[in-house]
């Protein structure tokens, strides 16, 4: 007898796990960015999304034309994420670290690469970015000489621009700065020790933690 209830319980329970497994909704990067709204990607109509997600997946390196006639390309595809460009100056990066959220990364080219991060829920309901993270301030970037020098690397550097890049699988993100693309070259070997070369953050599930 307590066999066969074991037995029961051991079908129940494994019915019941099964099920709930089968009710995590399945996070499908290109159905994300199927779906984003005209105003997230206002120059790409829902056709030219889907021929760029075709031309990745068949392997083909061929750009598709936006409204504006630019060129625009799917680059990069995990299970979590999709990577595209538009022109020669914008690349996207639109992640799903979780079906409750979706992470837009813009990196635009003005010369120099500098992003900004954008969060939603998965109804594409925009959410206040500090609710996800405390972006880097001057003196995250300082290192330990660029601290005592503060008010050189204020006079000299009124801004730091930098690239952002989301490896939603391993939740690694990486704030890169990319101010060697703004200054000559004797200029940037002044003040190369003055600040951190990128900032590291993971995501904890519901949100970034800076390293």
């Amino acid at each position: 007898m307590k066999r066969v209830l074991f037995i029961l319980l051991t079908i129940v329970a494994t019915v019941l796990a099964v099920d709930a497994k089968e009710a995590i909704p399945v996070v499908d990067p290109d159905e994300t960015f199927v779906s984003a709204p005209d105003d997230v990607f206002p120059t790409l109509d829902t056709d030219t999304r889907m021929d760029m997600i075709d031309y990745y997946n068949c392997g083909y390196n061929r750009p598709s034309l936006d409204i504006l006639e630019d060129s625009c390309m799917m680059i990069a595809k995990d299970s979590l994420s999709v990577t595209i460009t538009i022109g020669k100056t914008q690349e996207h990066q639109l992640s799903m670290p979780t079906y409750k959220h979706i992470i837009l990364i813009s990196t635009y080219s003005i010369p120099m690469e500098d992003s900004e991060i954008k969060f939603y829920d998965n109804e594409w309901k925009q959410q206040p970015t500090e609710n996800f993270i405390i972006l880097p301030t001057l003196d995250d970037w300082l290192t330990d000489e660029g601290a005592k020098n503060r008010i050189d690397v204020e006079n000299i550097m009124p801004f730091i621009a930098a690239k952002y890049d989301f490896k939603a699988i391993d939740g690694e993100l990486t704030i890169t700065n990319s101010m060697n693309q703004y200054y000559d070259k004797d200029t940037w070997e002044q003040v190369k020790q003055w600040i951190r070369p990128c900032i590291k953050y993971k995501w904890t599930g519901k949100k970034f933690k800076k390293q």
